[in-house]
């Protein structure tokens, strides 16, 4: 089981053409990690294959690992990995 450090997490949006998207990150506690979340009962922007992204209770779908050290990780950067997976779907 993934343990999620309570104290790091980031919000992250996709507001561009008249969007408003939001995904989650959360860091993997000890590990530069960050795992990127998704709900899309939210959103007109859906996954199409959902079953490729494991489901977790208030958080959506496990849409992107990324191993990142925690200073790395601005909101620049974590706008631009999410818009990334956006247009992945």
């Amino acid at each position: 089981m993934t343990l999620f450090d309570d104290n790091l997490h980031m919000h992250v949006g996709y507001y561009e053409d008249s969007n408003d998207i939001e995904g989650t990150f959360l860091k993997v506690k000890e590990k530069d990690i960050w795992c990127l979340f998704y709900n899309d009962d939210m959103y007109k922007t859906k996954i199409p294959n959902k079953s490729g992204y494991p489901f977790i209770d208030s958080f959506g779908h496990l849409v992107g690992i990324y191993f990142i050290s925690k200073k790395e990780l601005t909101s620049e950067k974590g706008n631009d990995l999410f818009k990334k997976f956006l247009d992945s779907i």
